[in-house]
């Protein structure tokens, strides 16, 4: 969408035609006294002066025409320059609230993964100093069991201290049984050990993720804060810059060639198009709504609104159709016909009829309502929610109400 601004005058005040007859100046003689000619003098200046003015008097309105028309030129080109600004930064705003979206949604993953990995690592850890107690008391029981030495080489003393064979195997049971239970907790606590190692490691990549992640989301809104301080920028300098194309069009309509006008209706719409005033007579048409001043008002002023150069497409929809092809990178068509850019239109506003309040303004233009009116349920639908601050569209219609035929014809 593209916002309006101020326009300013292109003309500065105009030439005195100089009326000049031969022979119309009675010019003394130099001869006599030098205080004659003296005072002849500023007179043949003047008369020199009227004389040199004639030819450019005469091709005065030419001149400033064909200023004009530079000017136009100038405007004409800046216009398409700054379009396509604006369009590249509609673009790196989309990015970075593609990229913003990417990292809100990859930060929640990591924060869910964070507190999954950090209750893994609670029950790694509880399993480690568990693996750890049962190993200490491993060594605690051989030591009780068999003091001073371990319990696989004792098998001297468990002999002199049997008093049976029974109780000599029982003490060599035992002995072993530690032996293997104190293995078996070294291993156990080997493994929780690896296991609580493994997921510190997880936890620190986690953070480290987040930290990035962070980073990047921050970077991501600069510079979308950044894009779109750019494109209202452009957009300002877009509508003053509008103004003053229809202001000078405005001034010089029965002056200006129909290619001039062409050339800036290419540079308003894009070379796939009909003019504004003709492209609204047939969307009403398809609506079903007349043809009055107000209606056509409204539609025109819709079309300036959105400044779209999308081909047959001046209110910039993104409804497909076979053979149309995206625009920008918000998925705005190109259409290949006239025919199929009304079309489009049509379903579009029929798909939203309820749910995008569409609706109201098929109905308003069926009413003939004021064009302000049809122009604040366009700015309350869900074509372009918020735009503008409500300003969509209803800023745009008393311009074009003041010089409707200009606007039409581009």
């Amino acid at each position: 969408m593209r916002r309006g601004a101020g326009t300013r005058g292109v003309y500065g005040p105009r030439e005195p035609r100089i009326q000049s007859r031969r022979g119309g100046v009675d010019i003394p003689s130099m001869t006599g006294d030098g205080s004659r000619a003296r005072a002849c003098l500023p007179l043949l200046l003047v008369v020199g002066m009227l004389v040199g003015l004639v030819p450019s008097s005469s091709a005065g309105p030419q001149a400033r025409l064909d200023r004009a028309r530079a000017q136009l030129g100038d405007l004409t080109s800046r216009i398409s320059q700054l379009a396509a600004e604006e369009d590249d930064l509609r673009a790196q705003v989309e990015v970075a609230d593609r990229r913003i979206t990417t990292a809100e949604h990859a930060l929640g993953l990591l924060l869910g993964s964070r507190l999954q990995v950090r209750a893994e690592l609670e029950v790694a850890q509880q399993a480690y100093d568990d693996a750890l107690a049962r190993t200490n008391q491993a060594v605690v029981d051989e030591f009780i069991s068999s003091p001073g030495s371990s319990a696989s080489v004792n098998v001297l003393g468990a002999f002199l201290d049997a008093r049976s064979v029974g109780e000599l195997q029982d003490q060599l049971a035992f002995g072993d049984a530690i032996v293997a239970e104190r293995e078996r907790s070294a291993t156990r606590l080997a493994r929780a050990q690896a296991v609580l190692t493994q997921r510190g490691r997880v936890l620190d990549g986690a953070l480290a993720a987040q930290r990035a992640t962070l980073d990047a989301l921050q970077q991501a809104r600069e510079e979308r804060v950044s894009a779109l301080a750019g494109q209202q920028d452009t957009l300002a300098a877009l509508g003053t810059t509008r103004d003053q194309i229809v202001t000078l069009i405005a001034h010089l309509r029965n002056q200006l060639q129909p290619a001039d006008v062409g050339d800036v209706a290419r540079a308003f719409q894009g070379a796939a198009h009909v003019s504004y005033g003709d492209w609204a007579d047939l969307l009403l048409k398809v609506l079903g709504a007349p043809t009055c001043r107000d209606n056509r008002v409204v539609v025109v002023s819709w079309q300036v609104q959105e400044f779209t150069q999308a081909a047959w497409n001046p209110l910039a929809t993104t409804h497909r159709l076979p053979g149309s092809t995206g625009f920008n990178s918000v998925g705005v068509q190109n259409y290949v016909s006239l025919q199929q850019g009304l079309q489009a239109t049509d379903e579009t506003i029929a798909n939203g009829w309820d749910a995008y309040g569409y609706g109201a303004i098929v109905r308003s233009l069926r009413a003939c309502a004021p064009a302000l009116t049809t122009a604040s349920a366009i700015a309350g639908s869900s074509w372009c929610p918020g735009c503008l601050n409500g300003m969509y569209v209803v800023g745009v219609v008393p311009k074009v109400q003041a010089d409707f035929e200009t606007y039409a014809s581009l």
